[in-house]
């Protein structure tokens, strides 16, 4: 009985990590898809966009974590603009699978003086607000492998549990500058598993904004710094630096590389500092990206590192796509 005491404890105190940990799986996949960390990114362009992604962590570890991402945003009517996702997340005996639906509202701000031909889209202020649902749910076979006796007990058969929340965004962009400001797990609802009711989600703030630059008079060639911040209640910051140079070497195909460096500390100081190189290319309307995140406190590891493979879909001609 204290062996299943005992693993029950470990499993609540893991559980917790892992459901953070899980959306940090999704929020950290932003780099390819703004709308992953703010829900008024779906529709802010008049165009629709189509993304599937798949991140591999610390691959050659046996059973290696690894989350598959669909989503879709899309503008659908003048002003109104919708999107959604759907992830599943395998890491060990751990398995969580859920998604968000979103709705946005679009205000165009600009009516002149601009090189684009949509003007009405170049100054604008969007918001919106998500849905999110999430099941969650422990392999016991895999859990208690080592123990045939206790995979089979009572106590530990179809483990799970199921939780809801929501978010809210608001987005700004002027011609080249743009801004975004969103709060997530705006609902503290707790997950009953184990018998036992869970922390809720940390109410969860991001803040991010940058500027593209445009290198010649065509724009074929541009520049775009961006920072993200990251906070949650416990006082858990993230700060991204990202640096992207882009080209388009003709409305067919172009290309981005983009270099990304985080850094990370909690309410202890405990800090985590992380260089993500990453590249992408378009042809036609179809994208592919790829992200390499390579941990600078443990450069010497037992795996390959964090790999990202992003395949995407534009039903527009956009050289932003990646926002």
């Amino acid at each position: 009985m204290k062996k299943y005491l005992a693993a029950i404890i470990v499993l609540l105190i893991l559980s917790v990590g892992k459901l953070s940990a899980q959306e940090e799986l999704i929020y950290n996949q932003y780099h390819f898809n703004y709308y992953l960390v703010n829900p008024a990114m779906a529709g802010a362009e008049p165009c629709s966009h189509l993304m599937i992604s798949n991140k591999m962590q610390w691959v050659g570890m046996e059973d290696f974590p690894m989350t598959q991402l669909l989503s879709f945003k899309t503008r659908v009517w003048k002003n109104v603009g919708i999107g959604a996702y759907l992830y599943n997340d395998r890491n060990g005996y751990s398995n969580r699978a859920g998604g968000q639906v979103t709705f946005a509202y679009h205000i165009p701000l600009s009516k002149g003086r601009s090189y684009s031909k949509k003007v009405s889209y170049d100054r604008q202020l969007s918001f919106g607000a998500s849905f999110k649902a999430n099941y969650f749910y422990i392999n016991t076979d895999k859990l208690f492998a080592d123990d045939p006796d206790a995979q089979y007990d009572n106590a530990f058969a179809n483990t799970s549990g199921f939780g809801v929340n929501a978010n809210f965004g608001i987005y700004y962009k002027s011609y080249g500058g743009f801004v975004g400001l969103s709060l997530t797990n705006l609902i503290p609802m707790t997950a009953d598993i184990y018998g036992d009711k869970e922390m809720p989600a940390p109410l969860t703030g991001f803040l991010f904004g940058g500027y593209t630059f445009d290198l010649n008079r065509r724009g074929d060639y541009y520049i775009e710094p961006m920072v993200m911040l990251k906070m949650n209640q416990y006082l858990d910051i993230n700060m991204d630096l990202n640096l992207k140079f882009g080209q388009e070497v003709s409305k067919d195909w172009g290309y981005w590389v983009q270099a990304s460096y985080r850094h990370s500390w909690d309410a202890n100081n405990i800090q985590s500092l992380v260089l993500m190189p990453m590249c992408g290319f378009r042809i036609h309307g179809f994208q592919l990206g790829y992200a390499f995140s390579l941990d600078l406190n443990n450069l010497v590891t037992q795996n390959y590192g964090t790999h990202e493979i992003m395949l995407g879909y534009s039903f527009c001609y956009t050289k932003h796509f990646c926002r």
